[in-house]
């Protein structure tokens, strides 16, 4: 069973193919987006400055020259940047801002005593220890009036409310590790992060029994990674900053088409199979009279389309202005009312203990409890073998993405 942490479950709850790329398969990606390495650079300035602050008091113009040598150090060409307006210098500027905002809001800094910086940090989350966690803390304190406080720095644009903050996992997580630690001084513990984009403290605290269910609801997060055979891909606004996106079905055409010159972009197989579709397809909306003979050339090209993403395994395949989108749904075809197996199949439900709840088989609420593996395993295998699984494919025609869309 591996160990477990913060950015390992965030990834697989982003997306189930990018955990698989990354934690499975250990395929390294080398792209590196702007935004992160800010991020890392500015974390190193945080680590020095209260490194030393039990001595000394670093200058601003020190902090500036260390953040600057850190940039200049861990630079690397294949840092992306997928804002068209904005370059890297903007983004070292906007890092230096951070560092000015929070030296002048902190200083001289002794709010509290630094127990630590960079503290790694394990926890079991059962009481066997098959379950662990591990993380590491951006800074650790204890305050004036004693109590614990775990400090985290967010250089990211997004400010959470306080509802998010309050449901947070890491620190909460953190804290757990802290009290396991230090028993007796750590009955209460603060929970701070820093929002540097917006020079912005927010704070939470939790109390015992939420840290009991947050170790339950974790374990069974980590359970069902581990029974995930499966992982799919989900398009989200991190996509932009993927660095799987090479091999990942919905981008991995674009991504290998992009960089070609117009002429040999155009004669790629799969693009002139989306602009064939979309020409039949806009000559649809435009003459309803032809409708018969448009809809059987749209049929062929469909055709063509789906085995072309099941070659490529390609869930999106781009073309001059538009793209298609092939995608797969299961869905079940049950015993009809006098079907033999329509008499089973209702023994089964019953046994379950869930008739009422499936309003005297509903198939779509049957469908959904099936596909949602809320039926205990047993009864399942036994109604899998009365009902037929159909894969269904649709293509949709829409707007090519380019790239920085959400």
């Amino acid at each position: 069973m591996p160990i477990y942490s913060h950015s390992r479950l965030g990834k697989f709850e982003g997306c189930p193919l990018s955990y698989k790329f990354s934690y499975i398969d250990k395929i390294k990606s080398e792209k590196e987006g702007i935004e992160a390495f800010m991020g890392s650079q500015f974390h190193g300035v945080m680590e020095k400055l209260y490194q030393e602050c039990s001595f000394k008091v670093c200058s601003l113009s020190e902090l500036f020259e260390y953040y600057e040598s850190l940039w200049e150090k861990n630079w690397h060409p294949t840092i992306s940047i997928t804002k068209s307006d904005m370059t890297a210098e903007n983004y070292r500027q906007k890092g230096r801002k951070f560092i000015e905002d929070y030296y002048r809001r902190y200083r001289p800094f002794n709010q509290s005593h630094v127990l630590g910086v960079e503290r790694k940090v394990n926890i079991k989350l059962d009481d066997s220890g098959e379950y662990k966690f591990r993380g590491v803390i951006d800074r650790l304190d204890k305050a004036e009036d004693g109590i614990y406080e775990i400090h985290d720095y967010k250089t990211n644009k997004y400010l959470p409310t306080q509802a998010d903050v309050d449901q947070d996992r890491q620190l909460a997580l953190y804290q757990i590790a802290i009290q396991e630690a230090w028993p007796n001084d750590t009955r209460e513990v603060r929970l701070i992060w820093h929002y540097v984009a917006h020079d912005q403290e927010m704070r939470s605290s939790r109390t015992p029994e939420e840290l009991t269910q947050l170790k339950a609801d974790t374990v069974q997060l980590i359970k069902k990674i581990e029974s995930t055979t499966e992982f799919l891909p989900n398009q989200n606004y991190l996509c932009n900053w993927c660095g799987y996106q090479n091999i990942c079905p919905l981008f991995k055409h674009q991504f290998a088409v992009e960089s070609l010159p117009p002429n040999e972009y155009l004669n790629d197989d799969g693009v002139k199979l989306v602009n064939t579709y979309a020409g039949f397809y806009a000559q649809k909306q435009e003459h309803a009279i032809q409708i018969k003979g448009i809809e059987a050339e749209l049929e062929k090209v469909e055709e063509a389309v789906v085995a072309y993403s099941k070659k490529e395994n390609a869930s999106i395949i781009v073309g001059s202005d538009k793209q298609l989108k092939i995608s797969e749904k299961e869905t079940i075809k049950y015993p009809g009312k006098n079907d033999p197996g329509r008499t089973q199949l209702n023994e089964i439900i019953k046994e379950t203990g869930k008739w009422e709840e499936l309003s005297c088989l509903d198939t779509y609420a049957l469908t959904d409890a099936l596909l949602s593996n809320s039926i205990p395993p047993e009864q399942t295998a036994r109604i899998e073998g009365l009902v037929e699984k159909i894969k269904n494919i649709k293509v949709s025609l829409s707007k090519k993405k380019e790239d920085g869309d959400d």
